[in-house]
């Protein structure tokens, strides 16, 4: 059985985070992930991460609920503190005994691996997989919306109200997936969308529109 393990502190979760987490089901083959939002972490210690643990653990579970072998764990969040790997993968090591164990990085951590906590035990019980992080940042998105005549949605009423959610939800659109700075939609249904040049229609919470 072959198993991976996706911590992180999700914050926010984003399309990149879903497209590597596909990504490694199928380059890795893998019966089950998963994913694990920590309650705080420990690069960031005093950070405001751990205020809002149960918010984001409801943001995780709803950017992840399409991928059926992605389960998502609430063990660092329930477990409280500092949220270190070797914890986790000790507890799934004896949940799953004989499995094959994953952990899925991106490549922003590779270099700080070895300062993870007791590391050269973590590399005996689990192998390293580092994964490229989707480019899916503003100036790309914008770049795509410019090139496929993307507007606003005309009517003001809709743009309002989709604004005023995202404001309220602190940068999270209406349907919980984040945004990016500038609030464009780095959603992957309406990128996909966005590459079919017969799709005319509005994002998923139809801020913006192809016409």
């Amino acid at each position: 059985m072959n198993i991976g393990i996706f911590g992180g502190s999700f914050n926010p979760i984003h399309y990149g985070h879903v497209s590597m987490a596909r990504n490694a089901i199928d380059d890795l083959r893998l019966d089950k992930l998963i994913v694990v939002p920590a309650a705080e972490s420990p690069f960031k210690p005093g950070s405001s991460l751990h205020k809002l643990p149960w918010d984001r653990l409801e943001m995780v579970r709803d950017a992840f609920s399409s991928i059926e072998k992605a389960v998502v764990d609430a063990r660092e969040i329930n477990r409280g503190g500092v949220s270190y790997a070797i914890d986790t993968v000790r507890e799934i090591a004896l949940e799953y005994p004989g499995a094959k164990l994953y952990f899925i990085v991106g490549e922003d951590c590779r270099a700080d691996l070895e300062k993870w906590k007791d590391f050269s035990e973590l590399v005996k019980i689990c192998e390293f997989k580092v994964f490229p992080r989707t480019k899916e940042n503003s100036t790309l998105i914008r770049e795509a919306f410019i090139s496929n005549g993307v507007i606003e949605n005309p009517d003001e009423k809709t743009r309002s109200i989709v604004r005023a959610g995202l404001r309220r939800k602190e940068g999270f659109c209406p349907c919980r997936l984040a945004k990016t700075p500038e609030n464009f939609c780095p959603c992957e249904e309406f990128c996909n969308q966005l590459a079919d040049s017969q799709y005319h229609g509005f994002c998923h919470c139809r801020l913006y529109l192809k016409p």
